[in-house]
């Protein structure tokens, strides 16, 4: 009898385990796999960081004005993978600001916004592509604000 009840008692504990861990719920397992850990995502990128200054000019044939010594001319590049839209103004020498935009800008992709008489400053403002929820200013704004 004693070894009859040692049995069951070993056969239950054997199977209690087995369904306790059949029953496991994967998702209270609060440990972290840093294999799946994601290190950036879109709300956190900063897009200004994948716009920057290639180079800058003065000088340069414009509508209107012929050769223009005091033409201002930047040329913003794209330098992430990920596509982006780009807005970015030139201030002319009457501290107003002349706005180009640029939508879809691929990898190593370029704007060269200009100012026929430029002061030398520029502004820009980067999203991802597509992204209509983040606006950018109008040219109002930026007269009225910069």
């Amino acid at each position: 009898m004693f070894n009859k009840l040692w049995i069951i008692s070993i056969t239950i504990l054997i199977s209690g385990s087995l369904l306790s861990f059949a029953f496991t719920n994967p998702a209270e397992d609060k440990s972290v796999n840093e294999d799946y850990v994601v290190l950036s995502d879109d709300a956190e990128q900063d897009w200004n960081d994948c716009v920057t200054k290639g180079a800058s000019e003065w000088g340069g044939g414009c509508l209107n004005y012929g050769f223009s010594e005091e033409k201002y001319t930047v040329h913003l590049v794209n330098t992430c993978p990920t596509d982006v839209d780009l807005m970015s103004c030139v201030q002319l020498t009457n501290e107003r600001w002349s706005c180009f935009y640029r939508m879809d800008m691929h990898k190593n992709d370029s704007l060269h916004a200009y100012a026929c008489q430029g002061s030398g400053k520029y502004l820009k403002w980067v999203r991802k592509a597509g992204d209509i929820t983040t606006k950018f200013p109008t040219r109002k704004e930026v007269n009225e604000q910069y």
